[in-house]
């Protein structure tokens, strides 16, 4: 029951954190556009494409942030590189161009309009660092790599190996001859060791 109500309590707090960066992105989305294409009628562009130059700023965005999202997960590593330029370059553009669109070269202005690149910048990355999170626990939450309890497939073997060794060298097996022993990880015959022991005390106390 406790187990479950955390696991809900995470639960929540991933859909808040992507609605929010979903909330952000899309007003930052907005006002950036606004600004981007007054830049661009500024910039001497007609109506047709002052409307549309936003959208090869941000639609470089969208893609490269699909990417950085996917490539947190994986990926190697020239792939990675290329996505990251592509969002840094289409945030460096957008920044320039927001900014530019300023009113008045003072720090209010500017920081209103500065702001909705800044702010898609963030939310991507708070995004994706949630993202690499939840991969790396579900890699540590494999059958076999992340189980702490009795079920694990190994520990009959892992019993059998530290009572071999205690016959032999009057001491527990170390986590380090049980790896090369069963040819497990060091984090899974870390664990592994540590049942053992544990049910080892549990039969002493008995």
């Amino acid at each position: 029951m406790k187990r479950s109500a955390v696991r809900m309590a995470a639960d929540s707090e991933v859909w808040v954190r992507r609605v929010g960066a979903v909330v952000v992105a899309g007003v930052a989305a907005y006002a950036s556009y606004v600004h981007q294409r007054e830049f661009a009628l500024q910039g001497g562009a007609d109506k047709t494409i002052a409307t549309l130059w936003p959208l090869s700023v941000d639609g470089l965005l969208l893609l490269a942030t699909v990417g950085v999202l996917k490539r947190s997960r994986g990926g190697d590593r020239r792939s990675r590189w290329v996505v990251w330029l592509a969002f840094l370059l289409g945030i460096a553009v957008s920044l320039a161009a927001n900014i530019a669109a300023a009113p008045a070269v003072a720090w209010k202005p500017v920081l209103v309009a500065g702001w909705p690149p800044v702010a898609l910048l963030l939310a991507v990355e708070l995004l994706s660092d949630r993202s690499r999170g939840e991969a790396k626990s579900r890699v540590e939450q494999q059958p076999g790599e992340g189980d702490t309890d009795d079920r694990d497939p190994l520990l009959e073997r892992a019993r059998r190996v530290d009572d071999r060794h205690r016959e032999l060298h009057q001491r527990p097996v170390s986590a380090e001859s049980l790896r090369k022993e069963l040819r497990v990880g060091a984090e899974r015959s870390r664990r592994l060791v540590a049942m053992v022991r544990a049910s080892c005390n549990g039969r002493a106390r008995a």
